[in-house]
């Protein structure tokens, strides 16, 4: 597949760029949402050179590991909204998706004028903060970790803060909280390409789930021109685009054909079997349903329904439960 070996060509670009001698610029900006008090989401953290340096280490050792997980495991796979595994490393090229490409542009630069003050309520608020490397030949490396990644210590009154300074072989005072930033990488942009790591928190700053919410909409609304959905179909719309899983699930099971395949009889036979919590019956050779939106059983039960949530084995005759569903890899 071109994606992964271009992925593959730019784990390695990263890794020659990272370990070149050339000096490396870093910032990192917090996003934390703006309130009465302060106006602006963005707080860059101005910082000495030696932790700008230490931050770029830790880069360094993350994406190392990053490189040989994709490589030794095999994790990279083309990214899908949709479906995206637990294990997976996601790939997308940002030429393909616009909206991330403008999310990524919407991050402020090295100018950006305000500075993180200090305050806690910043960090407690935090979303996610962004580490961009600049390197000497003007490319750029844009690192995104969610709020988990960010600790406040030494705040409690009265409490003595002190850190302990080699160069000056001594305890010396601070005057403020103490932030750590674990190193670690939810996401990614490296030169027009995407690396997802942890899809919620890439789904969740990003706004992505917007898009997954619009397929789901539309695999319902082919559903509804195939079989009898009742007359409440937007409130069913409304309420499974509040439940990004369910969400999900439909409109990767739409993406990967599995609901135009559906017969309509096994339908009603599968509901029958596994006494769901649905009222679904056949009508002139069609399915006819009627789901009450309010219950939020039925519409997960609807969802599983036409998702083929339940699948036996034929190996084992073992039912299972499966979430995600992929097309099979080509085996040699």
């Amino acid at each position: 597949m071109p994606l992964i070996d271009d992925a593959f060509a730019a784990l390695t670009d990263m890794r020659v760029t990272l370990n070149a001698r050339d000096r490396i610029g870093c910032h990192v900006l917090i996003f934390s949402p703006k309130t009465r008090e302060r106006r602006e989401n963005w707080h860059k953290v101005a910082m000495q050179g030696s932790v700008a340096d230490r931050i770029a280490s830790s880069a360094r050792e993350a994406l190392l590991k990053l490189e040989n997980r994709a490589t030794d495991d095999q994790a990279l796979e083309e990214f899908d909204f949709d479906a995206m595994a637990d294990g997976c490393i996601g790939v997308m090229s940002l030429a393909d998706v616009p909206a991330i490409a403008n999310w990524l542009d919407a991050i402020p630069g090295d100018d950006w004028p305000l500075r993180f003050d200090g305050d806690e309520q910043v960090i407690e608020k935090a979303r996610f903060y962004v580490t961009r490397l600049n390197f000497a030949d003007g490319r750029l490396l844009t690192l995104v970790r969610g709020s988990r990644g960010l600790t406040v210590t030494l705040r409690e009154q009265g409490m003595v803060a002190a850190i302990f300074s080699r160069e000056q072989n001594e305890m010396v005072a601070i005057d403020g909280a103490v932030v750590s930033f674990d190193g670690a990488i939810d996401f990614l942009a490296w030169e027009g390409m995407v690396f997802i790591l942890n899809f919620r928190t890439f789904e969740s700053v990003t706004n992505i789930r917007d898009v997954t919410i619009r397929k789901a909409t539309g695999a319902l609304d082919d559903l509804a021109a195939r079989f009898g959905l009742g007359n409440n179909i937007q409130a069913i719309k409304d309420e499974i685009g509040k439940r990004t899983l369910l969400a999900k699930r439909l409109a990767a099971a739409h993406r990967h054909g599995i609901i135009a395949d559906v017969d309509p009889q096994s339908l009603v036979d599968r509901a029958a079997e596994k006494q769901l919590r649905l009222r679904c019956h056949m009508n002139n050779g069609n399915v006819h349903f009627d789901i009450d939106h309010n219950n939020q059983g039925e519409i997960q039960d609807f969802v599983d329904l036409l998702t083929d949530f339940f699948l036996k084995s034929p190996v084992t005759g073992r039912e299972w439960e499966a979430v995600v569903k992929r097309t099979p890899k080509a085996r040699r």
